[in-house]
């Protein structure tokens, strides 16, 4: 009863440690972590033992409820990237842009006159 309990706990432990890394920004340390605490979840579930029925069903509805919040977390996350990547783009052809202009305009654009000649 211990074991399946315990992984759960660490579960939960790994949750809460994912959550940090999202609200930081660290999307490779939250998604190494995520994958530990998928593998103790399914350890937790697939285990033969006698466990109190109300004890896993109190873990797993804490581990629903982190779920959500790192769910609403992780989208927050890919608004605020999408928003980045947004703003890169606009200053890329801003950019671009002032580029035409910093290199001038030639005189003549007739293609058919050659300068050397």
């Amino acid at each position: 009863m211990a074991d399946t309990l315990n992984l759960l706990d660490q579960a939960l432990n790994l949750g809460h440690q994912e959550m940090k890394y999202l609200i930081a920004g660290e999307v490779e340390e939250a998604f190494q972590v995520s994958e530990k605490r998928d593998l103790y979840t399914s350890q937790a579930l697939q285990t033969k033992e006698s466990v109190s029925l109300e004890a896993i069903m109190g873990k797993l509805e804490k581990l629903k409820s982190l779920q959500g919040q790192l769910t609403s977390e992780a989208k927050k996350l890919h608004a605020t990237l999408k928003e980045d990547l947004g703003q890169v783009k606009k200053d890329g052809a801003r950019c671009r842009g002032y580029l035409g202009v910093a290199k001038g305009t030639p005189l003549v654009k007739n293609r058919y006159i050659h300068k050397v000649g």
